[in-house]
Formats: C-alpha cells, structure tokens, sequence
C-alpha cells in the first residue's frame, strides 16, 4: 500500500498530549500490531487495550509487541463490543470501514462517550470516492505508482486490490464519515491527510 508508513505517523501526530504524559489508549483493530508499535514507541508512558475480532492477529500482534507487554493488552472480540473504560485516546487504522454504515455511526457515538472532554479519535481508513471521475484517474496514477502485480486473485494494480474489498467491506465516502462525527458530536473534525482512497481523520471532543 503506497504512503503506508505516512497514513500510521499521521494518525498518531494527532494525539494531543505530550510523549512525557501517561495516558490510556484503546485501538479498535490492532491487526498485526504496526500502528501499536509506533505509538508505544513515540508515547513511552503510554498504555494501549487493542482489540481485534481475529485471533490469529492478536497471535501475531502479540509477538511484534512482545517488547511493550508491560503496557499493552490484548483483547479478541467486534470492534464495537469493547469494554468501555478511561481512555483519553481511541485510533483505528484500516479497519472500521468492516462495519456497515449503520454500525459505524454507532460507533463514533460511542467513542465519544468514552472520551473525556478533549479526548481524540483518530480514524485512518480506505474510502469511496465522491465522485466516479476521481476514482478513474487514481486508478491510472496507481499503475504508475507501483508495477502491476500478479496474485492469485488475479489483481492487476493497487486500486483493483481496493475494489476486490468493496465486495465484503463497507468503505463509505470521507464527507459521509465527516459529517457522522460531527453529527456524534465531536466538537471538532478534520482531515490532515489524504492519498487517493486512503484518508486520516482527526476527531476531538
């Protein structure tokens, strides 16, 4: 995935405390641990609840993460059934876009209600295009991009590899996830990146 690195250091740049303070983070879709890795390494005081629906990624973040046990847990179970608790920072990185509209809309709503007033929400996530235009044209830079890859799926370039997930994931568009956040409540909503499909969205209470 181009800009890959970019998308992770974007998402954590939104935290709005200092590497200094002890705060408590939970992270809806820990995968295989990359984006844990990071910020444990930026927040040193940092305590990180991730919670991800499959086991064999929990196994693998487990492993990644194995030098921060002290300061992480992890946890097995839906992205919207997690334990609410202190959290004073929520991040999810490629993942929400797995629940259907309905449920993410749920979900920013609940988010909020598990931060404290100037809590962040940081989403980093694929997205819709508004327009069909713009989809067209980023398929044509992607083949520039990166050489065509043969999978077994038959995958010709990175936007492909995009739509193969339309068929059993959710993406919305970024003004649709905007406006839910606002509409959660999240007094202030912003978007300090983006890379063709892919965007980062800052949300604080």
């Amino acid at each position: 995935m181009p800009a890959y690195l970019d998308l992770h250091r974007t998402l954590v740049g939104g935290i709005p405390y200092l590497p200094t303070r002890s705060f408590r983070v939970l992270e809806l879709g820990v995968g295989t641990g990359t984006l844990t890795d990071l910020l444990l390494r930026e927040y040193p005081h940092a305590q990180v609840t991730g919670v991800d629906i499959s086991p064999r990624m929990i196994a693998r973040a487990r492993e990644k993460l194995r030098p921060f046990r002290d300061r992480v847990e992890l946890v097995a179970g839906d992205l919207g059934a997690y334990e609410e608790g202190e959290y004073q920072v929520v991040l999810s990185a490629l993942a929400i876009h797995h629940l259907a509209d309905a449920e993410k809309w749920r979900l920013f709503r609940r988010i909020r209600r598990t931060l404290p007033v100037g809590g962040y929400f940081g989403d980093a996530d694929d997205h819709l295009p508004e327009d069909s235009v713009f989809d067209t044209r980023y398929a044509q830079i992607a083949l520039a991009l990166r050489p065509a890859v043969r999978a077994a799926g038959g995958w010709t370039s990175p936007q492909q590899i995009w739509h193969e997930h339309e068929k059993f994931d959710h993406p919305c568009t970024l003004q649709a996830e905007v406006a839910a956040l606002e509409r959660a409540g999240f007094a202030h909503v912003g978007v300090p990146w983006r890379f063709f499909g892919q965007a980062v969205v800052w949300a604080y209470k």
